[in-house]
């Protein structure tokens, strides 16, 4: 049973290479928390496995940013496409 409804389980070596993918990518500090998650989404349209990294600086400075893909098919230049601004994935 899946507690957190949507949520899946992503392996920890994946998750970390992602984020450290991120931190290198967007130049964050120590300080600043990035947390990847991967969310089945049953949406109209919407792809059945999306990755979501989140950003969060501080308070009220949150970014999410959305790769339809499951986390063990992001690649280092999926998340570099989201640095760039050439994926139109990410909301505040």
């Amino acid at each position: 049973m899946n507690l957190f409804g949507g949520r899946r389980t992503i392996a920890p070596d994946r998750a970390e290479r992602i984020k450290a993918w991120a931190r290198r990518l967007w130049a964050l500090s120590d300080e600043t928390t990035v947390m990847v998650t991967e969310l089945e989404c049953r949406e109209p349209g919407c792809p059945p496995i999306e990755t979501v990294i989140a950003v969060l600086e501080g308070p009220g400075r949150t970014t999410q940013y959305t790769i339809h893909k499951a986390a063990d098919e992001v690649s280092q230049a999926d998340v570099e496409a989201l640095a760039t601004g050439e994926e139109p994935h990410h909301a505040h």
